[in-house]
């Protein structure tokens, strides 16, 4: 990227930053923007372009979760945790219970957000159905009823609508297995969240000053000195924010895939894609596509943008590109079809 581009991003940021009061830091926005921009979500980098990102695709798509909805999430990831797979989907790695639980609730923020959303955009209720279930219940429905403004009461939805969540600097919609299958429509939320969201969120309800550490100063396990050290070390709790990045509907097109790439001296790098991933296989036959096209150059290894590549398992994917955000495109196939 070059200097004047990341010099126009520094000063859009801190503009876009002094809009929400700082609660979405100059840095946050930073990423925000330099990863739609590495997507080619915003075309090119100039102030036009990324103006238009900020007023079409991020202010009418934004959520806030407040401090008491992030309470409902965290009980609400906390009742089932003992019903989930101690591991990641689609692979063998295991988590421990607190991994596992943090994960739970970064999810359930992404669907309180499309929640807060579908209220304030479209004033349309939803419920996100979160009682215990099976995995089989869980996974093609994560919006399990809806209520428009005149209905009397809640209704079954007339579509599977699946909510996936990613952290800021997250530009791909990834459904693993045959998820894909199951839904009818796939929504990618982008939370502006840290790593300490839980330990903020544990400060601000007092469990580290009122328990933890008392315990540890009335043990004498540590000085009044060293726990108000800890104590101002733990980043305070802020409102979460998010936004809805766009969705994808089911099709059978998705069967096969199709790519946008850049080049390096040596490398591909895909940073548009939509469709069916196989692992290794498929970034094999991608390789081996872009040499058969680039007659002057010879790619030696081919990764996603910002991941390298995803779990080997089947899965589909979509890039920032390839999702549907239009307000006629929302109303089109979500909004008067659920």
């Amino acid at each position: 990227m070059k200097k004047a581009e990341k010099a126009l991003i520094e000063k859009k940021a801190l503009e876009f930053s002094e809009d929400y009061n700082g609660e979405i830091t100059k840095e946050e926005f930073k990423t925000l923007i330099t990863k739609c921009a590495e997507c080619k979500s915003a075309e090119s980098i100039t102030e036009s372009s990324i103006d238009s990102w900020y007023n079409s695709r991020f202010k009418p798509n934004v959520f806030k979760i407040s401090e008491d909805v992030y309470l409902k999430a965290m009980i609400e990831a906390l009742k089932i945790q003992f019903l989930i797979a101690g591991t990641d989907f689609g692979s063998s790695r295991q988590r421990d219970l607190g991994q596992k639980w943090s994960d739970t609730i970064r999810g359930y923020l992404g669907e309180f957000g499309v929640q807060l959303w579908f209220k304030e955009r479209w004033n349309v209720d939803i419920d996100l159905g979160h009682e215990e279930g099976s995995l089989e219940e869980y996974l093609p429905l994560d919006i399990h009823a809806v209520k428009f403004e005149g209905d009397s009461d809640f209704r079954a939805p007339n579509l599977k609508v699946s909510i996936k969540s990613t952290k800021s600097n997250g530009i791909w919609l990834d459904v693993p297995g045959d998820q894909f299958h199951h839904s009818d429509i796939f929504i990618l939320t982008k939370l502006i969240i840290t790593t300490d969201h839980l330990f903020s969120f544990f400060k601000a309800i007092s469990v580290f000053k009122d328990k933890i550490l008392k315990c540890g100063l009335d043990k004498g396990y540590l000085t009044e000195e060293t726990a108000a050290q800890i104590y101002d070390n733990i980043p305070s709790f802020k409102p979460v924010y998010g936004y809805i990045a766009g969705f994808v509907e089911y099709s059978e097109e998705y069967e096969s895939y199709s790519y946008e790439y850049s080049l390096g001296r040596t490398n591909a790098k895909i940073y548009s894609y939509s469709g069916v991933y196989e692992g290794d296989e498929t970034l094999s036959a991608i390789k081996n596509e872009i040499n058969e096209k680039e007659i002057n150059k010879t790619v030696k290894k081919c990764e996603f943008l910002g991941i390298r590549k995803f779990n080997s398992s089947k899965r589909y994917v979509f890039g920032m590109r390839n999702l549907r955000y239009s307000e006629e495109e929302w109303r089109q196939f979500v909004i008067d079809k659920i």
